[in-house]
């Protein structure tokens, strides 16, 4: 008797849990997010992304997930619509023009931090040999973006492997972009270890890549807050550019 009643009531949770999990956001209170991206070649699609909470890897391949929120745009006038989108939360906008793809980026520090004096050319040129002479599984390390002070540091790094690799063919790629935080302590800069934030994940033949592959923090660090309110968006593309991704020429390494 009491396995029969605990089938029922296992019964009922499942059913419960499905009935739940059909919206996941019935109860929750959502925005149309709307902004204006001007821009020289027309975009065929945007969409929100919630960094936190996607995967990255769907959203690197371009395929559907939890936490990717689609959108319009009025090619005229630049202006876009993206409905359903849950307040409380920060976004980075993804669009595509042609073959070329823009990622935005959230340059935000991972805690508040005070204000420090500004940083020294010394500073940069140690965060840039930092990554560059990183030792791993890539064989190409480089900073796209770097945001910050004398004391804290935001930095997106693009990490390339294209030398042979388990379950690799010839030709194949590894690429990965990734948000690092660095903090300067009296030794110097240190990366912040397992607070890094990954953008894109993608591998595969080298001519399936979509390129250019851009990032740019201005469709980025879109926080929505608890009363619906967020800063203006308005962005113009500019031309892609070899020193913020994927550039047309995928390099071979050092």
């Amino acid at each position: 008797m009491n396995r029969y009643i605990s089938r029922i009531i296992l019964t009922m949770l499942i059913a419960i849990l499905l009935a739940s999990g059909t919206n996941a956001f019935a109860d929750t209170h959502t925005i149309t997010l709307t902004g204006r991206i001007e821009s020289s070649a027309k975009i065929s699609r945007i969409e929100a992304v919630e960094r936190n909470r996607a995967n990255v890897l769907a959203v690197s391949n371009n395929q559907s997930t939890d936490w990717v929120f689609p959108g319009r745009i009025d090619h005229a006038t630049g202006k876009f619509h993206i409905p359903h989108i849950p307040v409380g939360h920060t976004y980075d906008l993804i669009t595509f023009t042609g073959k070329a793809r823009w990622e935005g980026v959230d340059m935000r520090y991972y805690r508040p931090v005070q204000p420090g004096p500004p940083m020294t050319h010394d500073d940069l040129k140690q965060l840039v040999t930092f990554i560059e002479k990183i030792q791993r599984f890539t064989n190409y390390n480089r900073p796209l973006w770097i945001a910050g002070d004398h004391n804290h540091a935001t930095m997106v790094v693009e990490q390339i492997r294209t030398n042979n690799f388990y379950s690799g063919h010839h030709g194949s790629i590894i690429f990965r972009v990734a948000v690092w935080y660095f903090e300067r302590y009296y030794a110097g800069w240190q990366k912040v270890s397992n607070l890094g934030k990954v953008l894109t994940r993608w591998r595969g033949p080298v001519d399936q890549i979509t390129n250019p592959w851009q990032y740019l923090p201005a469709l980025g660090g879109i926080h929505v807050s608890q009363t619906g309110k967020y800063k203006p968006v308005d962005v113009t593309l500019p031309q892609p550019s070899k020193h913020h991704g994927l550039d047309g020429a995928i390099p071979t390494g050092r």
